[in-house]
């Protein structure tokens, strides 16, 4: 379980959720107007094309439809944190095979 322990992943998805809020109530102030919902379905793309691919070909997502905002939020902060994870065991790698030499000593 201790892999699964980051601190940039958690920060990015923390400002993934922080840009979910900010969309949403960009939207929740603009709801009826043409392309109100434009900033919250650029940031739920991922969980639109995994959709997507999961249902054959067709998946409508919208600011209207809370239940799939919320999904939506969930998936891309989940993945977000998983990119952070990545990113930083393999920073941990690089810098433990660099200063090998100095740690045998």
């Amino acid at each position: 379980m201790k892999a699964m322990k980051s601190a940039f992943g958690a920060i990015l998805a923390a400002l993934y959720a922080a840009a979910f809020g900010a969309a949403y109530l960009d939207f929740l102030g603009k709801t009826g107007q043409w392309l109100a919902d434009i900033w919250l379905v650029l940031l739920a793309l991922p969980f639109t094309l995994a959709m997507r691919q999961l249902a054959g070909g067709s998946y409508d997502f919208s600011g209207d439809a809370t239940a799939k905002v919320v999904a939506a939020a969930a998936f891309c902060c989940a993945l977000a944190y998983l990119a952070g994870a990545l990113v930083e065991a393999v920073i941990r790698a690089v810098f433990r095979f660099a200063t090998r030499p100095w740690r045998r000593a």
